[in-house]
């Protein structure tokens, strides 16, 4: 096989397996969010805001009403990430998320947007969203009586990324959060303070890319931006925790 031929297999490669994490990054970000739904942008490369309709009255229109509102206005549901991972002449076709209820799992009942083909593992719990005051929101124009209404969104529970799995996950991310504030708050605990030096090492990890210090969490999710110092690099100040005051 030609080499240039190699070369461009392994771009490709790569480039796929560059997406691929970072469409988990765009998901995992979707998920955690409490106050804003996230969705993928027009230009299919970050994750932006999507505005939650309201009603003639100024009031958020609750999840259950959002599928009779999509037909009754010109307003569409966020958009999931399969637009960021497919490359094919479909792919800058809008992909709305389907609104469906969970019927299993711990969050049973509850209001979720997540991808209608069960493929590229967006989901967003909506309903704690619509409770919280910080959620933004627009008030979109309602159809014309001959205008044609926009079609059905179906939910195909398939193979490749279950609800389940995705949940699953979230439920895992909030315990980790829980055991990273523990860590943080024997650093200030007056009963049994402190960290041993495995334990902090563990705990905490600095980028080399822009010396950022962060949990190891977040580290695997940490965008790296380059360089943060400024000034003269070498005269980086060094705060020496080992010694105590001399007042």
């Amino acid at each position: 096989m030609a080499p240039d031929r190699l070369q461009t297999q392994a771009n490709v490669a790569t480039d796929r397996f560059r997406r691929e994490c970072q469409r988990e990054k765009f998901a995992a970000r979707a998920s955690d969010r409490k106050t804003v739904v996230l969705e993928l942008d027009e230009a299919r490369e970050t994750l932006c805001v999507w505005y939650w309709p309201v009603n003639d009255h100024g009031e958020r229109v609750v999840p259950s009403d959002l599928a009779s509102h999509r037909k009754s206005h010109r307003f569409r549901g966020p958009r999931c990430l399969c637009g960021f991972i497919d490359d094919d002449e479909n792919a800058s076709y809008h992909r709305e998320a389907a609104i469906v209820v969970l019927t299993r799992g711990p969050h049973v009942g509850e209001y979720v947007a997540c991808c209608a083909s069960s493929k590229c593992g967006y989901i967003v719990f909506i309903k704690q969203i619509h409770q919280s005051s910080m959620s933004p929101t627009m008030n979109y124009p309602r159809r014309n009586p001959d205008e044609a209404r926009p079609y059905e969104i179906v939910f195909l529970d398939g193979d490749d990324i279950k609800l389940q799995d995705v949940i699953q996950r979230r439920q895992l991310r909030r315990h980790e959060t829980h055991l990273v504030f523990d860590k943080l708050l024997k650093l200030d605990s007056f009963s049994r303070p402190g960290l041993t030096q495995a334990e902090f090492h563990h705990f905490l990890t600095r980028c080399n890319g822009c010396d950022l210090i962060m949990t190891r969490r977040m580290f695997e999710r940490h965008d790296c931006v380059g360089s943060t110092r400024r000034g003269n690099s070498e005269e980086t100040e060094v705060i020496d925790l080992t010694t105590e005051d001399d007042e």
